[in-house]
């Protein structure tokens, strides 16, 4: 009688789900020990995602001309057709629409970058299969976190704001308070962490795409209205960022309600991510 090998230990499971093979039995889905195990693996995939193929280089073309490129030349226009502008009021001019075009366009921005960023994996199944590694939870939402974050602030504000800086100083001869431009730069930076955190928390709640979009948008445009008619409620969210950081650049000085929505939208922006985080443990995979 002739006995039946044993099969050799391969090293590899051929069952074990993943992208390639989505007929598999469903992986182990065990909490992966540590509460940032795999953060290093899963920062390395976001930002190969980001840096392949020409994403990067089309994001950095169209907010540099959204942002940058429209300010100066609106600018600049204004210069040529009244004679009486100053310096000063040129830079003001431009100034005046960087802080908004920034402020629109990075939330744009986060919308594009981001609305698929949880929902998009749990739909194609790759949240699943990444997870059945040694990678936990809390690390992929904050490798998401900061890899978005590093790329969306760099392409929609980063360089459109150096651009800006170096141009509206040639146009108008006045170079912008510089410690000044960039203490306005860090509030849109921070406006941008706070929709990145909202888009990250509302992909663990729904899921499509569509309400995550619509929500983002929406709380933006809200702000913006609300702004008209109930101006105090803007102190505890950044919907006045373009206003604030205009001011701080312009006059040197912050409103009293700019300077209570700066740490208001910090602790918001902390709040949607641990929010995030608790959620997508619970979460069906």
């Amino acid at each position: 009688m002739k006995h039946k090998e044993t099969p050799k230990n391969t090293g590899r499971d051929d069952g074990e789900r993943s992208p390639e093979n989505p007929e598999a039995p469903p992986p182990s889905l065990e909490p992966a020990e540590g509460s940032l195990n795999g953060f290093r693996n899963l920062v390395g995939k976001e930002n190969g995602e980001w840096t392949s193929g020409f994403s990067l280089v089309a994001h950095g073309a169209i907010w540099m001309l959204i942002v940058a490129i429209i300010s100066v030349v609106i600018a600049f226009i204004r210069g040529q057709m009244e004679p009486g502008y100053s310096p000063k009021d040129i830079n003001d001019a431009g100034l005046l629409m960087f802080f908004v075009l920034g402020t629109v366009a990075s939330v744009i921005a986060v919308v594009a970058g981001t609305q698929g960023a949880i929902i998009g994996e749990k739909q194609l199944g790759t949240a699943a299969w990444v997870l059945s590694k040694p990678a936990s939870r809390r690390a992929f939402v904050l490798a998401k976190l900061a890899i978005h974050f590093r790329w969306l602030t760099t392409v929609s504000l980063l360089f459109p704001a150096a651009a800006f800086y170096v141009l509206i100083s040639a146009i108008s001869t006045l170079p912008p308070p510089p410690l000044a431009f960039l203490g306005g730069f860090g509030i849109l930076a921070l406006g941008l962490l706070f929709y990145l955190s909202l888009s990250l928390f509302l992909g663990t709640v729904f899921e499509s795409r569509g309400p995550l979009a619509g929500c983002v948008f929406g709380f933006m445009v809200a702000g913006f209205m609300i702004a008209n008619y109930a101006p105090e409620a803007t102190a505890i969210f950044p919907w006045l960022f373009f206003q604030t950081g205009f001011n701080l650049v312009e006059g040197g000085f912050i409103l009293p309600h700019g300077i209570i929505s700066i740490p208001a939208t910090a602790l918001w922006s902390v709040l949607f991510i641990v929010l995030a985080m608790r959620r997508f443990e619970r979460a069906e995979l």
